[in-house]
């Protein structure tokens, strides 16, 4: 019908025709100017709300992606970069979506895995009939035990959401890996414990011990008196990681950032202002550091073949400022496949290549990222505490020195606490005694000897 009604106005068919198509294609991505105006007036608005109501519209906008970690990850990164703080989920603070606090932009309980619309209503209805929640004890006591199962209580603590809890005398609360610890381990107590008050309660068994009850002392403490071991760091970025899909409170790579920056290793974020390589030697890039080496975690890898049925890997390197994509050819691949597993930490060397909308790593060497502190340190720094550690702790310790017996040497630094002022003495061990580093040994040192006891120097 076009063509026909151009040509009756005098138009070739081949120039109607070539009008036509220019029509079609435009039609694919145009808009008419009341689409236009609208999208104006939008864009407007967004970009008023951001400059000045910026956690307002960070609270509108991070419940959007609560479930996309990786968008979620970098909303929260400009979040920090424009000054807004972030809160953490609090089981006393936060409600279902993202909301603006005094202090901040604080963590919405629906972005906590594992705990849906039900389970949130339900903790808020005990939170507007009961006050404050004082501990996981009396919120299973007053909660709906059939809108929240294990599964949500577990992710709550591991998210952090307990995290604010204070004893009712006021004393400081335990370290944070304990609190953790000892509440993912409780539970299961905790809601028999609710169970059971809340069967009573309906059978009418209240009676004579009703205001006993009440006062909170047949309620167990705070936090519970459990004989665990606290969460190590590691132990605890795991579990917020698993809750949350992010890390909160630090990252894994945080306790190597000595060692990486004495390698010579970059941020993510050094990496925003280091120029990129000539892209296939035809200067299409922009010239620069050809060989850089960043740290971080292993994520969303994909195992890949070429043509010639070699194998090779694309992943999502990731630190504490944000990720990059990762290409590790069959040649380095060979070397180093066995290292490339999601959550694994490694330092990665190669060639940075950037265009206007990507950037990427192009690897020549993968190396596991607690190998830089084993080629640096000269030496295993412990800190024990005498007591509560003892004859068992370093029979224990010289067991793990007999494991991994190397060229380092080990020394002690003691707490001595059996004194009006605590004594402290540094200890260099024989000769004989010499370890090789690893993140086993760190870890197994760690456990032992409590959180943050152990350092290569």
């Amino acid at each position: 019908k076009f063509v026909a009604g151009a040509r009756k106005g005098g138009i070739t068919e081949k120039k109607a025709t070539k009008i036509f198509d220019l029509m079609e294609h435009f039609a694919g991505y145009g808009f008419n100017k009341s689409h236009s105006t609208a999208y104006a007036v939008l864009a407007y608005q967004t970009a008023f709300l951001k400059a000045n109501y910026p956690w307002h519209f960070a609270s509108a906008l991070l419940p959007i992606e609560s479930q996309n970690t990786e968008k979620l990850a970098l909303y929260l990164g400009e979040c920090r970069e424009r000054g807004i703080p972030v809160l953490p989920p609090d089981i006393n603070a936060s409600q279902w979506p993202f909301t603006v606090a005094a202090e901040g932009v604080r963590y919405g309980l629906a972005a906590v895995r594992n705990v849906g619309e039900g389970a949130v209503a339900a903790i808020l209805d005990v939170r507007r009939s009961h006050g404050r929640i004082r501990s996981l004890y009396t919120l299973c006591e007053e909660l709906d035990l059939r809108a929240v199962n294990k599964r949500v209580f577990e992710s709550l603590v591991k998210a952090g959401a307990f995290d604010s809890l204070v004893p009712p005398d006021g004393a400081s609360p335990p370290p944070r890996g304990l609190v953790r610890s000892r509440l993912v381990a409780a539970v299961d107590v905790a809601c028999e414990h609710g169970a059971r008050l809340q069967r009573d309660r309906d059978r009418g068994q209240g009676g004579l011990f009703e205001q006993h009850a009440q006062s909170g002392s047949d309620t167990p403490d705070v936090f519970p008196q459990i004989e665990i071991q606290a969460w190590t760091d590691a132990q605890q970025l795991a579990g917020e990681k698993e809750a949350l899909g992010l890390y909160w409170s630090g990252h894994p790579i945080d306790r190597y950032a000595a060692d990486l920056k004495q390698y010579g290793a970059k941020t993510l974020a050094d990496l925003a202002t280091t120029e990129a390589a000539p892209r296939n030697g035809n200067g299409s890039g922009r010239t620069g550091e050809a060989d850089i080496c960043v740290g971080g975690i292993v994520s969303g890898i994909r195992q890949l073949k070429t043509r010639k049925g070699d194998r090779m890997a694309v992943f999502n390197l990731e630190d504490p400022h944000g990720s990059v994509e990762v290409v590790v050819f069959p040649e380095a691949f060979s070397k180093a496949g066995a290292l490339l597993q999601n959550d694994a930490t490694i330092v990665v060397r190669g060639k940075l290549e950037r265009d206007e909308e990507l950037m990427r790593l192009l690897s020549s060497e993968v190396i596991p990222i607690e190998a830089i502190g084993e080629r640096f340190s000269r030496e295993l720094a412990i800190r024990v505490a005498v007591p509560p550690h003892g004859r068992d702790t370093f029979e224990a310790l010289a067991g793990l020195f007999a494991t991994h017996r190397g060229d380092r040497r080990v020394s002690l630094e003691l707490e001595l606490r059996g004194h009006s002022r605590p004594l402290r003495v540094r200890a260099e061990l024989a000769s004989q005694v010499r370890i090789r580093p690893s993140e086993q040994l760190l870890m197994a040192v760690e456990k032992l000897c409590g959180q943050g006891s152990v350092s290569l120097r």
